[in-house]
């Protein structure tokens, strides 16, 4: 079902989160770039052939990488969620995360696992605030925007960040149903000086 979603949706790259294992090779016509750790969480980067990904980054959590594509820093984040994992995901944000961020140049693109508000006052917010980062997704007050269902409701815990200049090539974001996951896959469109060739 990945599968069909990636040609279905002419997905370029792929940012992947709770990979437990190496199951996307069989993805005929793309690369595979994983980060998993002994705990079996961790992170991936599919690009379609022809798209080459540099400057790999990886943390030693597998929760987050980075790669490099032309100008844009593209950053896939895991972060720890939940309130019983706070401290956790302070320490993720405060320490483990800049690491990978270390080589922040001219764009960056996080999409990332968190809660629904972002919190004030934390690393994240800082983290956030500090890149002047915007998110993605231009919020619409008569139609809110949900990312993962559960039996409990529904939130927008999914997110994607990039800086103003990145924005500024957005030519679509939406949501399109994922049918294996509790979360709709999030489809970013932008426009990039280079072509890609395709069959």
């Amino acid at each position: 079902m990945l599968d069909a979603l990636l040609r279905h949706q002419e997905i370029d790259i792929l940012l992947v989160k709770e990979v437990t294992y190496h199951v996307l090779n069989n993805f005929r016509g793309y690369t595979k770039n994983y980060n998993i750790d002994a705990n079996r969480r961790g992170t991936a980067i599919v690009a379609r052939k022809g798209i080459n990904l540099e400057n790999i980054i990886i943390s030693p959590s597998g929760r987050a990488m980075a790669a490099k594509f032309i100008e844009v820093w593209i950053i896939n984040v895991y972060a720890p969620s939940g309130t019983a994992m706070k401290q956790e995901r302070e320490r993720f944000f405060s320490s483990e995360l800049p690491y990978v961020l270390k080589y922040y140049w001219v764009g960056i693109s996080i999409a990332y696992w968190m809660l629904q508000k972002l919190p004030t006052n934390s690393p994240l917010a800082e983290l956030v605030y500090g890149l002047t980062l915007r998110d993605t997704w231009k919020g619409n007050p008569t139609r809110k925007v949900y990312t993962h269902y559960s039996a409990s409701g529904t939130t927008r815990i999914d997110r994607i960040y990039s800086t103003r200049e990145l924005l500024e090539r957005k030519l679509s974001v939406e949501n399109a149903v994922a049918p294996f996951t509790d979360h709709l896959a999030i489809c970013l469109r932008i426009s990039i000086d280079l072509p890609i060739m395709r069959k």
